[in-house]
């Protein structure tokens, strides 16, 4: 016990880093805000999502966070795949929206149309934020419904529901004459 005592306060002393890394901070306070935002660009600074570290979550500070778009915008901007994560774990989508928010210093419906985005393919979104960053592209409003991509979203759900349904009925048509 002993020998255990001294080589943790060994470690302490060498390596002052260590001792500390796996206990949370007591003095550090909660939020540390500056006086003026760095970059803030749509928004008041006040409005953005905090992180609660005592309930472990992103809360919204301002009425204005609250829903942007609903589920059938979800599907406008993202496709099925988007929708299908959304409606299948709102905490989490929510959740991933507020960070996004909050870090991106952006509005509800930016950061809801890029995690839809995210959603839909996670590899074309990301190497676009990078070369977005890289300043090759300019930054795309993911949040923007775009009257052509909504038009084919539609066709295509349409399309695909019709002949999915289709393919059910003659199933089932085929299987009952048997």
């Amino acid at each position: 016990m002993i020998k255990l005592l001294s080589n943790t306060l060994l470690i302490s002393v060498l390596f002052p880093h260590y001792a500390t890394s796996f206990s949370p901070s007591v003095t550090a306070p909660r939020n540390i805000r500056p006086s003026t935002p760095l970059f803030a660009t749509k928004q008041n600074y006040e409005q953005y999502p905090e992180y609660d570290n005592i309930a472990q979550e992103w809360v919204i500070t301002s009425p204005d966070q609250e829903e942007s778009y609903g589920p059938i915008g979800s599907l406008l901007r993202g496709g099925p795949y988007s929708i299908i994560k959304r409606c299948v774990d709102p905490y989490i989508y929510d959740q991933s929206v507020l960070k996004y928010m909050a870090t991106d210093r952006c509005d509800r419906q930016e950061a809801q149309g890029n995690i839809d985005a995210f959603n839909r393919n996670p590899n074309d979104w990301t190497y676009r934020k990078l070369q977005e960053k890289a300043g090759k592209l300019k930054k795309k409003d993911f949040g923007k419904l775009e009257g052509q991509s909504a038009v084919l979203a539609v066709t295509w759900a349409i399309g695909v529901t019709g002949t999915l349904g289709y393919l059910a009925a003659e199933s089932a048509r085929i299987m009952e004459n048997r």
